[in-house]
């Protein structure tokens, strides 16, 4: 039996319905669905699992449900005899990346989430990004380069696969990015999110939240491998602590750490937590590995299986 590495998506994957499974079928689950709605000020058991969409979508729901639902599957996961030999996180799915390597406690990884809403909502900071797909880095780089010199700040805030890019930044340079990309990609997308999450106008939350994160306690070594954001392993509980602290005003280079991982002799691979985007993402990058579904008590049975056979 082989154990595959776990990655843990990130915001908009969240969907209707996740985690239900897992809070009707285990007292712990519903006990951790109640104090992080209690932490959150959200009813999160009655916007996961009866919407409406806005509800879901808005920030804080969002991230701490989408958070609530991967760190539910990696145990359900644990209870069905699937260790993951590594984590890795894409953007969001860092904080439940963290918790399942060992390298931070769920509580305070979720403390730490809900400050960066906090502060990000208190300093009213604003922002938007979108998908460029089938473009060069080169170019995309570029325009992103020139537009900050007009005044319009926009960058790189996802790189995806060798052609696929998230921008981040102020309305108007990614309106403006997308726009000035579209003839030189195969497709460019808004995305609902209204932050500009990844990019440096996320600095003065970094700086509010940096006592918050120093006084953490429960930072350790990561027990098993971690992959982070910068595409590279994690070693030591401060490298998490620095992560926790400041990856959201840098890049998620996602295809970095995914081929990290694949170079580390990590072939198969589980996507623990709501929906399938992380699956496809690995095809775009490496059709020699193997990714499955695993955020649903249904898809973590399928998991099991194969991986008893591998």
């Amino acid at each position: 039996m082989t154990d595959p590495a776990f990655l843990f998506p990130g915001q908009l994957s969240e969907t209707i319905g996740m985690g239900r499974d897992f809070f009707e079928s285990d007292p712990e689950s519903r006990r951790l669905f109640a104090w992080t709605s209690e932490r959150c000020g959200r009813d999160l058991e009655r916007i996961l699992f009866e919407g409406p969409e806005e509800e879901l979508h808005e920030n804080l729901a969002a991230q701490a449900g989408v958070f609530l639902v991967s760190t539910l599957a990696a145990r359900a996961a644990g209870r069905a005899g699937i260790a993951g030999a590594a984590t890795a996180g894409y953007s969001l799915g860092n904080y439940a990346a963290m918790v399942a390597c060992g390298g931070v406690s769920y509580e305070d990884a979720l403390e730490v989430l809900i400050a960066v809403w906090r502060e990000t909502e208190r300093r009213e900071i604003r922002g938007a990004m979108g998908a460029v797909i089938g473009a060069r880095r080169d170019a995309v780089e570029a325009a992103c380069a020139r537009l900050r010199e007009e005044g319009a700040p926009v960058w790189i805030g996802n790189v995806n696969a060798s052609t696929q890019f998230i921008l981040t930044g102020s309305e108007a340079g990614v309106s403006r990015a997308l726009e000035g990309l579209r003839p030189r990609s195969l497709s460019v997308l808004p995305l609902s999110m209204r932050w500009p999450i990844h990019s440096e106008l996320m600095r003065p939350v970094a700086d509010a939240i940096a006592p918050l994160v120093s006084g953490l306690s429960s930072l350790r070594d990561p027990a098993v491998p971690y992959f982070g954001p910068e595409g590279a392993r994690v070693d030591t509980g401060e490298e998490v602590r620095r992560l926790l602290a400041t990856a959201f005003c840098f890049p998620t280079l996602w295809k970095d750490t995914f081929e990290a991982l694949g170079g580390s002799g990590f072939r198969f691979f589980l996507e623990v937590g709501p929906g399938d985007m992380l699956t496809k993402m690995a095809r775009w990058i490496d059709r020699t590995t193997r990714c499955e579904p695993a955020g649903s008590l249904e898809a973590i049975a399928r998991a099991a299986v194969i991986v008893r056979a591998e």
